[in-house]
């Protein structure tokens, strides 16, 4: 078995003159590229110094106050439309005249337009067919339109997925 060595006090050796040569060159390509910089950056400022600025009218303190008043007014009357328009009314008409063979997936409603999109599935063709009639007759709502249908493939039920425009207000 060879004896180990350890020398923990080993001096490094003399570094290379390539290393040398490189650190050097490296320092001398970053001052070069600093300078660079410098020159730029006021080649920059003259020329912006020397252009014309684009003036724009002056808005007054007023306009701009008048302008951002507007929009806040107009935002705050549609908040207001949306709290005054009778929610608990449209989902009381479609729970109240829904059979239990349909089930509402969601709504969406748009409280300026007085309209509602409504995503539900049936058990089948027949029981959304009569529905969409139900919610003509009997629910009140002024236009009920059927955007789309589908097959559900996937479930072992085979439920129809459909999609219903209502009209709520008249």
């Amino acid at each position: 078995m060879r004896s180990l060595k350890l020398d923990f006090l080993h001096p490094f050796p003399r570094p290379h003159w390539v290393a040398w040569v490189l650190l050097v060159a490296g320092v001398g390509l970053a001052a070069w590229i600093g300078w660079q910089d410098q020159q730029v950056v006021r080649a920059l400022a003259v020329a912006a110094a020397e252009s014309p600025a684009p003036r724009t009218p002056p808005v007054s303190r007023r306009a701009a106050r008048a302008a951002t008043g507007e929009a806040q007014t107009g935002a705050a009357e549609s908040a207001q439309a949306q709290l005054a328009t009778p929610w608990g009314e449209l989902f009381g008409r479609l729970e109240n005249n829904r059979p239990g063979r349909i089930a509402l997936l969601s709504l969406e409603a748009d409280a300026r337009k007085s309209d509602a999109t409504l995503t539900a599935e049936a058990r089948s063709v027949k029981d959304m067919l009569a529905w969409i009639e139900q919610l003509k007759g009997e629910a009140g709502f002024h236009s009920v339109t059927l955007a789309s249908h589908t097959l559900q493939e996937d479930d072992p039920q085979r439920p129809v997925r459909f999609v219903l425009r209502l009209g709520w207000r008249s």
